[in-house]
Parts: structure tokens; sequence; C-alpha cells
């Protein structure tokens, strides 16, 4: 009955937030206001995008949040980016200084790009531009006024995530965008207000358009990550690519090992007709295991058409919690009501294939555009717990709690969408099929 009060108490909790407002300018390297830059709010330590704006013409910002430990991360385009970890709401002026790398002796002759609207996009042109230095297509993103790029999560500011389309077709894995080159992107455009066009649920879209390759043969590149947060990881992509005429042949091979650790400490008051608190020490930490192996064929008549099809492996073998203790001690008006100690682990290996055929093509005022996917997914879902609570005055005691669960789904899918111009409007006929075979085991 005490285990039963004190799972409900915990439930009941109710906590209260309020926004807290930041505010700020920012000014070039003369003292300058600098407008249409990107301010973003992080969070910390994971880095996550919380919130974003963009500066007025006056350089200043005004940015809302509930969450504390906050980090302010400031780009602009032609200067370099900068991080600072937020302390108090008012952020005063930050000056931002001239990217050496983009601004250099070599580079100084491009120009700034140009952002125009054009029908129901933001349209920014890249080409000729110094963004076509920007480094990957999320570097590129994140120069773009109104858009945070992080690890291939793309935010649209006052919109919220937004679907990736590169030459019309959908992007279905993350690391597309670090593998695209913004030497090889012509034009980028944001849509924050899909229409019918898109999905109901869809909250904006990017869609990137490349230039026509230029140069046949094959080449290949490859990129090696270590890094140490707690113990070592490590990150190895193979691409290659083969080229002749308008044909097009890609793939990667890519593997991961990652280590990372989640330890926290918390305090829960609530005041009902005894005052409880509970007082938590938590301490987790992950080893996680992750391969992807992709191919892709692509055929470019010209810049107006495209049509391929794309193959993707991912296999996580391994995505594993260990949880070493979690330690519990719950009070009733300042006396130790119960103990509580868990222990155990949780495992969340998955295997996916994912096929995408599609063409993309215009004709005069005509716009084509043809998807058709396949999914295949298995994952598990393994956690092995003990626990054991000790109520005040009474004897240790213990239970174990372990759980199967295993999901298998199949999806296909098609969608076409013909689009015209009729005098500054657009009429559109769109068709989309699924067919969902969804089958879940639990045991």
């Amino acid at each position: 009955m005490r285990r039963l009060l004190n799972l409900l108490m915990c439930c009941c909790i109710s906590l209260t937030t309020f926004a807290q407002v930041y505010s700020g300018k920012v000014t070039d390297e003369k003292s300058q206001p600098l407008p249409y830059t990107n301010v973003v709010l992080l969070s910390l330590p994971d880095s996550a995008f919380v919130t974003g704006t963009v500066s007025d013409e006056s350089g200043a910002f005004t940015l809302r949040s509930e969450k504390p430990n906050l980090l302010l991360r400031i780009s602009s385009i032609g200067y370099a980016t900068i991080y600072n970890k937020v302390e108090k709401p008012e952020l005063g002026t930050i000056q931002l200084l001239p990217d050496a790398q983009l601004l250099g002796e070599v580079v100084v002759k491009g120009d700034l790009p140009k952002v125009q609207l054009k029908g129901d996009a933001q349209v920014t042109n890249v080409t000729g531009t110094i963004l076509e230095k920007a480094g990957t297509g999320n570097d590129l993103l994140s120069k773009l006024p109104g858009i945070s790029a992080e690890e291939g999560t793309v935010n649209v500011f006052g919109s919220g995530t937004a679907e990736i389309y590169i030459n019309g077709r959908k992007m279905r894995n993350a690391s597309e965008l670090d593998q695209l080159s913004s030497d090889n992107v012509k034009r980028v455009e944001v849509v924050r207000n899909p229409g019918a066009r898109y999905d109901a649920t869809v909250q904006a879209v990017v869609r990137i358009y490349t230039k026509k390759a230029q140069g046949e043969g094959f080449g290949f590149n490859n990129r090696f990550l270590t890094r140490y947060q707690y113990d070592w990881s490590v990150l190895d992509q193979f691409n290659f690519n083969y080229r002749k005429g308008g044909f097009d042949l890609s793939g990667m091979l890519f593997g991961s090992h990652s280590y990372n650790e989640d330890n926290k400490m918390l305090t829960t008051e609530t005041f009902l007709d005894k005052m409880w608190r509970q007082e938590s020490d938590i301490r987790m930490c992950s080893r996680s295991q992750y391969l992807s192996a992709m191919l892709a064929l692509n055929y470019q008549f010209n810049e107006n058409h495209f049509i391929g099809a794309r193959y993707n492996f991912d296999r996580t073998p391994r995505d594993k919690w260990d949880i070493g203790g979690m330690y519990s001690e719950v009070f009733q008006d300042g006396a130790l009501y119960e103990e509580n100690v868990s222990r155990g682990w949780q495992n969340t290996p998955a295997t996916s294939h994912t096929v995408n055929v599609y063409y993309n093509g215009q004709a005069g005022d005509w716009n084509i555009d043809f998807n058709a996917d396949g999914l295949w997914s298995y994952s598990k879902n393994l956690q092995d717990m003990t626990e054991e609570y000790t109520p005040a005055g009474e004897a240790l005691q213990e239970q174990r709690i372990t759980s199967r669960n295993k999901d298998e789904n199949t999806l296909y899918a098609a969608k076409l969408v013909v689009s015209r111009s009729v005098v500054g409007r657009q009429s559109l006929f769109r068709r989309r099929i699924y067919l969902y075979r969804p089958d879940k085991y639990v045991y």
C-alpha cells in the first residue's frame, strides 16, 4: 500500500515554470548593427535546439525559454560563429568577426547571397556567393537566415522541424547533409507554411537543388572522428562516387561506436496534507554501435529533370544503457519514509531497410514530383531491472522486472504531385497512396 502511495505521489507532481526573456544586440567588427543574424539557444550538455530568432535591422534580438543551462550560438554569413554560455537574461552587445576562411583574399570576390521570396518559398542562391565555402550541407543551412542545422536536424524559426528534399527526393538519412558539399549546391528554398503539396503534419520544408555535376570518373573520400567524453567514441565513414555523363553512382559505408553517461541528482517536493520530499541520485552509462550502408543511382538529364533510386541499410546491433544505480529516499514531513535502489540494463537493437525511387521534373509551367518508398524495419526493446525498497521500520523487499518487446513494420508508399502556375496562383493535383502493415509482438 505504501509502495502504491509513493508511486501515486510521484505521478501527481506538478511543476510550474515561467519563460525567461533573453535579449541582446549583435554588431560587426566595426561596431555597426548586424541584422538578419541567426541567434539560437541550445540546451546543455546535449546542445539540442531550444529556440531561435533573427536579429532585426538594429541588430537587436529577443528570445524566450523555460529551460535552464543554455548555450547561445550566433552565426551570420561571412562571420565566424560564436558560442557563449548564458549566464544572465541581459546578454549585452555581442560582436562578430569576419570569417577568415570565407573572406580571405582568395574568396573575397564572392558576393553575399541574395535572398528573395518566390512563390511559397524563401529562395537563397548559393552559386557565386561566399556560401559556396561554408563546408557541408549542415554548415550551409546553419548560415541561412532563420535556420538552425545540427547533425541532420533542421529547424526553421517560428515553424519547427523541417523536412529536407534534395533535388526533389526526400532526405531519409541525416548523414546525407554531411556528405553534401556546399560548393555543389545551386540554391536553397525554405517553405515556412507548406501547402497541399505536403502532408498536413509537415511544419516546414527545405528544398536543396544541386549543380549539374562536372567531371567524370571515380572518386572517394573517408572521414574519421574520435573524441573523449567520459570514454572514447569513434566514427568512420567511407564515400565513393562514379560519374559519367548524366549518370551518377554513389555509395557510403558508415560505422560508429559511442559512449555516453547520464548522471543527475533530483529533489522533488510535493505539498499535500503532508510535505513529501524525494531525493534521487541516478547513475547511467550507455554504449552504442551503429552501422549503415547506402547505394544510390541518379540520372540528371539537365538542371530541371532528375530520376533515380536509393537503398539504405541501417543496423544498431547494440544500444545499451547500464543503470548502475538509481538511489531514492522518500521523506514525509522530514522523517524517512522509504528507501529505494534500482539496478539493471536496457538494450534496443534494431535493423531497417529503405528503398526510394523518385522523379522530379519541370516542363514550362508544369512541375512533376514522384516518390515511391518501401520500408522494412525490425527492433527489440529488452529490459531487466532489479528493485530493492525498504519502508521505514520494515524489512528489505526486492522485486525483479523483465520485459521483452519486439516490433516488425512494413511500409509501402507512393506520392505523385503535378502542379502548374496559373496567373500567379497554383493549381495542384496530388495523388498519395499508403500501404501500411504493422506487426507488433509483445512477449
